[in-house]
């Protein structure tokens, strides 16, 4: 049998009309496009497409942890946690708060969200104001958690186990990552396409965060949290 898009009559022509049509019917009836679109590179230009390597070499063999001022505080109640990785001064960091806060009603419940905001106390509250952060973060002017966990750029996000230890690593924003996340943490039923659909299809990160020097885990402040 023939495939249903291969027309005998008018050769090259036809196919290009039926091309034309399904092109049209997706995007006036809001259906999913091709499989190819879903992990499309970002359209933006302050957005990157995530490499691939970047996700092994934040999943290594190494052990990720907590350090245990921080995970009393970010992993309150035995729940588990999520840590995105943001910067204040990054305008790709404002579209993933958005997509973020989006999606904390139905992540919520089941695990501790929490931003990791590089720049100051100050500039954290600005970004939060200016964004409209849902979840919980704290200010890192050094991004020390970033440098000890190897995370290089914004949009990286975490699942950390109740004992404060990293279970997976995601190298920037994407709806399978989120859809990903949600999996793990036992979110029932998964998460609305709608909210999805604002998220980039490719993982995508944003702006590099900048080191400090290393520094003691005991010397982590208590996090400032949204209201």
């Amino acid at each position: 049998m023939k495939s249903p898009l291969v027309v005998a009559a008018g050769g090259a022509a036809s196919l290009v009309v039926v091309a034309v049509v399904l092109a049209v019917r997706t995007a006036s009836s809001g259906s999913p496009g091709p499989a190819i679109m879903e992990h499309s590179a970002p359209k933006r230009q302050s957005i990157h497409a995530a490499p691939a390597g970047d996700t092994a070499a934040l999943n290594a063999d190494v052990v990720r942890r907590l350090p245990r001022a921080l995970a009393n505080e970010l992993l309150p109640d035995g729940r588990c946690g999520m840590v995105i990785f943001l910067k204040a001064d990054c305008d790709c960091s404002k579209g993933f708060a958005e997509m973020v806060s989006a999606l904390a009603p139905h992540l919520q419940p089941h695990a501790a969200c929490t931003a990791v905001i590089e720049g100051t106390v100050a500039e954290a509250d600005a970004f939060v104001a200016a964004t409209g952060l849902a979840i919980p973060y704290i200010a890192q002017l050094d991004s020390r958690l970033a440098q000890e966990w190897g995370v290089r750029k914004a949009g990286c996000f975490a699942l950390v186990e109740p004992d404060g230890v990293v279970e997976t690593v995601w190298s920037g924003v994407s709806r399978q990552g989120f859809r990903d996340l949600a999996e793990r943490i036992g979110v029932e039923p998964t998460l609305p396409d709608e909210l999805l659909n604002d998220v980039p299809g490719a993982a995508t990160a944003g702006c590099p965060l900048v080191y400090g020097d290393p520094v003691s885990p005991a010397s982590h402040p208590s996090p400032e949290t949204s209201p």
